[in-house]
């Protein structure tokens, strides 16, 4: 195999000129670079990218852990971020958790043994526990062999100094509430996200100030905690049934669980949304897919990504600025499940 002396010999320059052209440290002379070029074709040499590491202290690796593979909320987020990463020169790998946190911790001591450039975190780990809050703290400050390892946040502000690309989920929840109550509903059940996470607190923040502004009492009878999967909308929306309470809209905290929930609507013959309107959060591609098509509040999940990748890009390369904390606007969607006027098209652009 040839190596970076066989390079600089067959092209007729110094080792420090191949290195320069490889790495792009200096600038090197356009015919300098292409006799390297030349020679590097030729010989079919390759770059050691773990002694390349070795000399620079960068891998280009970065490492992105996520709860899940299966919720269709994360691949436009993961297109964003592998769309970012290609542009950036990194290469990405992807880790899940399930959402449990002493996994996601596992995967974080893995990344930052492997030396990896930076971490982009889809955690559930919440500061306000206590067994949380160390491992949060230590996450605005890791570092391996007096290399930095920055950490940018996606969906949560985690600690006081960690970058993070967000959206605002109390003030979604209150467009996806405003919908249903400007169509005059006041009778509302929420399906309601884990709360032992802080999107699912803001969510149902979001729920209880919306009530509370139009003059209608909270009643917790009204709330069902669902686990964002399709088959807990199902079951959270069968158990409501039971309660027998008197209700004519449902906003569910993300599209998952409302796509359950639909289901045990229309089986029990309750007609959307002409008995029952039924609003989501996140805008995931199924929205458009099922009968009627589902209302929701788009979060711009290929934005996330892709702004989360330029944030840890700036961090990586020594950026001191203070803590960043993008926050993406969202959009109501009004589709066919709480208005006959809304959109029944299926959207054929994710």
């Amino acid at each position: 195999m040839a190596g970076i002396k066989d390079v600089a010999k067959k092209a007729g320059v110094s080792i420090a000129t191949v290195s320069n052209v490889m790495n792009k440290r200096k600038p090197v002379s356009a015919e300098l670079e292409a006799k390297v070029l030349a020679a590097v074709k030729d010989l079919n040499y390759e770059v050691n990218p773990v002694g390349r590491g070795l000399k620079s202290n960068r891998t280009n690796q970065i490492g992105v852990i996520v709860p899940s593979f299966s919720q269709v909320y994360f691949p436009a987020i993961l297109q964003g971020i592998h769309e970012a990463a290609m542009k950036y020169g990194y290469t990405v790998s992807v880790y899940e958790t399930n959402g449990d946190v002493e996994i996601e911790k596992k995967y974080v001591q893995f990344l930052k043994n492997s030396w990896t450039d930076g971490i982009i975190l889809a955690s559930y780990a919440n500061i306000e526990n206590e067994s949380d809050r160390a491992y949060i703290w230590s996450l605005s400050d890791m570092s391996t062999n007096k290399k930095k390892i920055p950490v940018v946040s996606l969906e949560n502000i985690l600690g006081p100094s960690m970058d993070a690309v967000i959206v605002d989920n109390k003030k979604a929840a209150e467009t996806a509430m405003g919908h249903l109550l400007d169509l005059g509903h006041t009778q509302i059940l929420h399906i309601a996200a884990p709360q032992r996470f802080n999107i699912g607190e803001l969510r149902m923040e979001g729920y209880r100030k919306s009530l509370e502004e139009a003059g209608i009492k909270f009643d917790s009878n009204r709330v069902i905690e669902g686990d964002f999967s399709p088959k807990s909308g199902y079951r959270c929306m069968k158990d409501l049934l039971k309660r027998k309470i008197s209700f004519t809209a449902v906003f569910c905290a993300n599209d998952q669980m409302s796509i359950g929930a639909m289901r045990v609507l229309l089986d029990e013959g309750i007609r959307i949304p002409e008995d029952v309107a039924i609003i989501g959060l996140d805008n995931n591609f199924p929205a458009t897919l099922v009968t009627p098509a589902l209302s929701s509040v788009n979060f711009p999940k290929f934005d996330m990504g892709y702004k989360a990748i330029e944030l840890l890009s700036q961090r990586i390369s020594g950026s001191t600025k203070k803590r960043s904390v993008i926050v993406l606007d969202t959009e109501l969607i009004v589709r066919k499940s709480t208005s006959n006027q809304g959109d029944n098209k299926w959207n054929l652009d994710w």
